[in-house]
């Protein structure tokens, strides 16, 4: 099965205005930098890996291009108009697991991905490029199940596909998204920027699609009752991309920092916090829970919270605003515009990130997100428990 067969069968089943005549079927140029060697003292780390990288190969010559360290890199090819570009790697054994995850259910989510990184940004997704590897047992049917399951949430957001890659692959499927958006350059919200005092919010609810990923696993013998269950694995397998808040936040230039919860909101959280040089207190009971999430946690007898701050793959936004704008996204909450809740405060960076407990002690948060490379990072800090001043 040849990369021509597969989209031009892809272009006839999937025959939209939006789409267009024709697919462009020159390949993308293969820009990604990977050593062919680590030296055996460095072992390998996924944000180590990409900071070097950055220092060493990702240095941006020209003023009008944002490269390396957001949830897209901007290109400003005129002063009142900014161009997004985001990309994101699927494997099968590492990112989904065809046991539990039908390729509609792949594609989809591989979309809401990429769309959420753009929502982070504040931007307008407009046209995407996909490149698949395949492995020979699939059929052209698979590759159409796949490609609907992508442009579901593409055409909910108007977006054109309009052009890809197509190569075999030994055994694995492997799926390579670029989308591109624009938006005002004053409009972009970048990781850098939250300030001492800066409020922190969270969109939606926290600790769904870990959950639902342990269900789809089958590590809970505990029976849970089937709405619950339901929910709980939708909630993996077809995330929402917040598109809509995160251009309310850039229209009204209110967010100072944001971030898409993709690792965990541990672990983002220390990302905007590393980005802008400060520290940040997180409130326990302030986070955000689906009726669900506690009814499994009762029923599996797992702390609820611990899915929230280091759950992952929930693609929520985490955004802080200056302490003056707190009534008016609390207006927007009550009002149904923007679904977000008001967990913690931006602290100065020798405070560190910590949480507050139910009964107002203080500790270090620890740092546990998925990272490549290593199948579980934890970064417990030694500072010790203290009530707050």
């Amino acid at each position: 099965m040849t990369g021509l067969n597969v989209l031009q069968t892809l272009h006839t089943t999937l025959n939209t205005p939006r789409i267009g005549a024709r697919l462009n079927l020159q390949r993308l140029t293969r820009s990604v930098l990977i050593p062919r060697s680590m030296p055996p003292s460095t072992p390998l780390e996924e944000f180590a890996l990409i900071q070097r990288l950055a220092e060493r190969f990702g240095t941006i010559r020209k003023k009008n291009v944002l490269g390396i360290g957001d949830d897209a890199a901007v290109i400003l090819p005129r002063p009142d108009h900014a161009l997004l570009t985001t990309t994101d790697l699927m494997v099968e054994g590492i990112h989904f697991d065809r046991r539990y995850s039908s390729l509609h259910d792949i594609g989809y989510k591989a979309m809401v991905r990429n769309l959420s990184d753009i929502a982070a940004m504040g931007g307008v997704p407009k046209q995407v490029l996909t490149s698949i590897a395949i492995p020979r047992s699939t059929t052209v049917e698979d590759v159409e199940e796949l490609f609907k399951g992508i442009m579901l949430p593409a055409k909910q957001h108007g977006i054109d596909l309009i052009g890809g890659d197509t190569a075999a692959s030994p055994q694995k499927l492997f799926l390579s998204i670029t989308l591109m958006g624009e938006a005002k350059p004053g409009g972009i919200i970048r990781r850098a920027g939250a300030g001492i005092g800066d409020e922190v919010f969270v969109t939606g609810t926290l600790g769904d699609s870990r959950a639902g990923l342990d269900i789809l696993q089958r590590k809970i013998s505990k029976e849970i009752p089937r709405s619950c269950k339901t929910w709980l694995t939708q909630r993996h397998l077809r995330p929402t991309a917040r598109i809509l808040e995160g251009q309310r936040l850039a229209r009204y230039r209110l967010a100072t920092a944001m971030i898409d919860l993709s690792d965990g909101l541990s672990g983002d959280l220390r990302h905007v916090c590393d980005a802008s040089g400060v520290g940040a207190h997180i409130h326990i009971p302030h986070l955000p829970l689906s009726n669900e999430l506690k009814v499994f946690s009762t029923h599996t007898r797992r702390a609820a919270h611990d899915f929230a701050l280091h759950g992952g793959e929930d693609y929520e936004l985490l955004f802080t605003v200056k302490p003056e704008h707190l009534l008016r996204i609390r207006r927007w909450t009550n009002r149904g515009l923007v679904n977000a809740t008001h967990i913690g405060t931006i602290t100065p960076k020798r405070h560190g990130l910590q949480i507050v407990h139910s009964t107002g002690i203080v500790g270090p948060m620890p740092i546990a997100s998925y990272q490549h490379f290593r199948r579980l990072t934890r970064s417990q800090p030694t500072a010790t428990t203290r009530r707050p001043r």
